[in-house]
């Protein structure tokens, strides 16, 4: 059996390596009161899509791990309370789930993170995200940055932004049901890698 690595610290934060893990939790952003970005091309609601993601990438990940979903319907959780549920579980990742909005000529796919437990992840994530988006125009792919799902839960933390819906072409591309399966896919595949 290997020795464990040593604590890495980075900007005073410390946390371990990543190590083995039998639960994913999908966390579906926004929801109830909160319907985060809509799109002014689709009508769609971020809070509607990122459910229906969260869904989505639990079939796919099939038996692989225990799946939880952090809300299986469309109701407000605040963010505080999702980083309580989410401290409860010691063998996990966190994987907040989410679509953006932003300059009308921004799409693709985003991912961040925080601690140096979570990067292997976000990495991974990142790839096979933009290996199923079909173009990226400005992103900022890859982002090291301190929010409360990257920051404050005790397991490895990612927050996903599958793509833009004040872009009109990938706004389209995203309420296309197909689409985000094989978006889910990508996801189950980093996951699981």
């Amino acid at each position: 059996m290997p020795h464990p690595r040593p604590l890495a610290e980075t900007n005073g934060a410390t946390a371990r390596d990543p190590k083995g893990f039998k639960t994913v939790i999908l966390d579906a952003g926004h929801g109830g009161k909160d319907p985060g970005a809509v799109s002014c091309h689709s009508g769609q609601q971020e809070k509607d899509l990122t459910l229906d993601m969260a869904h989505r990438i639990r079939k796919e990940l099939g038996g692989s791990f225990h799946t939880i979903l952090m809300r299986s319907d469309d109701e407000f959780t605040d963010l505080d309370d999702r980083v309580t549920r989410a401290n409860r579980h010691g063998d996990a990742v966190l994987v907040s789930i989410h679509f953006n909005s932003g300059a009308s000529h921004l799409r693709g796919p985003e991912t961040y993170y925080w601690r140096v437990d979570s990067h292997g992840l976000a990495v991974r994530l990142q790839r096979e995200m933009t290996s199923t988006s079909p173009a990226e125009q400005g992103n900022r792919g890859l982002v090291r940055r301190r929010l409360r799902l990257t920051r404050n839960p005790e397991i490895p933390c990612v927050l996903i932004e599958g793509g833009y819906l004040s872009h009109p072409a990938e706004s389209r591309l995203i309420a296309d049901s197909a689409y985000r399966q094989k978006l889910a896919a990508a996801i189950a595949q980093a996951i699981r890698a």
